[in-house]
Order: C-alpha cells, then structure tokens, then sequence
C-alpha cells in the first residue's frame, strides 16, 4: 500500500474504495464494522466468520509486524496542554516494520497515544491515532514532535528561530492559538517525548 494513499485515507482526505477496504482487510487483519463505523473490535476474531468459516487474521508474532503498546490513557493536547494520567500500556496496535520505516520510523522505538483538541487541525484532527518514535528527540525544523512542557503533553510542530530559539507552534491559524518559545534558560521546562511519524483519523 502506499503510505501517501493510506495517509490520505487516514486524515479524511479522500475516501478508499471497497477493493482497498477488502486489501486493508486482508493485509491487517482489521474488522470492518469497526473501521467504518466504530463498533466491535478492531482486529477480527479467529473464532471465524458469519458464514461459519475461518477468519483470515495475520501472525502478529511474525518478524514483518511489531507490536506497538498503547497508552488509551495517555494524550498529547493539541491544545493547551494535558496532563497524562497514566504511563501503562492496556493494548498493542501491530504495523508492518516497512510501513513504519517507510515514515522514517525506528519501529521498535515507537508506541501509540492519541491527540485531544483542535490546536493542530486541519493537520491532526482531534482524537487521532499518534504513532511517536521516541528514538527521534533531536528537534529537526518543521517536525511534529510529542512535548513534556512542565509534565503537560503537547503535540506541536517544531520551528527554530535565528537566535536559536524553539518555537512550538499549532497549526490551526484559526484560533489563534499561542506560540510557546524556549532558550536555554528554560530548557529545563522542556523534554521531547518523540517525534510523531504517523497518525490516523478514528471513525
């Protein structure tokens, strides 16, 4: 599959075709009532199908997936700030190490958390799916990066200043959301969780 093609689907872009549901299906094993409206889980079950035969599902434990753990509970605000309530992983979300590395992703770097308010619309919308490399924490320019801004996460888009400032700075133009800056003498309000290397829209 494309990245850029299924990035587009993922975001709301553009809608997929049933020939790409049923490749998305085949690939990852993913339950379709729960990708088009939400209910169910998200994986199908290997008890079988409706007609009684057995549900294609993928081996997870192959060395082509890894198992990314999921923080349900943890969010990086695309707003003002969240304070995450909790640091246990409750789930795991399988990719394929190529899809992943195809995002410029270490895999097995990675983990799942999710974004909360319209800060960073139309780029991530609220309640996507955030998959954060937590080896990338050297800041590049223009990247989006999960923040700990004084045990606040903050999912914003890096911009360094001439003078050597750092800029987090929301993509919604729209509201009028503030740009936090930081130099060396408050550095140490600031830690990089990781920069986010992919997101999906939830249904």
């Amino acid at each position: 599959m494309n990245p850029e093609t299924l990035g587009g689907y993922e975001r709301g872009d553009t809608s997929p075709d049933m020939q790409f549901l049923a490749r998305y299906k085949q690939d990852f094993a993913v339950n379709l009532d729960w990708l088009i409206t939400g209910d169910g889980e998200m994986f199908q079950s290997s008890a079988g199908s409706s007609q009684g035969l057995p549900a294609p599902i993928m081996d997870f434990s192959q060395p082509d997936f890894v198992r990314l753990p999921v923080y349900n509970d943890v969010h990086a605000s695309a707003g003002s700030g969240m304070v995450p309530a909790s640091e246990q992983a409750d789930g795991v979300v399988a990719f394929t190490r190529r899809f992943l590395a195809n995002q410029g992703a270490r895999p097995d770097h990675c983990s799942v958390i999710w974004a909360r308010g319209t800060s960073m619309k139309p780029t991530i919308p609220d309640g996507a799916l955030l998959v954060v490399d937590h080896s990338q924490r050297e800041v590049e320019h223009g990247c989006i990066y999960v923040f700990n801004v004084s045990d606040r996460l903050l999912v914003k888009r890096a911009r360094w200043r001439l003078d050597g400032r750092l800029e987090l700075v929301s993509d919604n133009a729209d509201e009028g959301y503030p740009v936090e800056t930081f130099g060396a003498e408050s550095v140490d309000q600031l830690r990089v969780v990781g920069r986010v290397v992919y997101f999906g829209r939830t249904p």
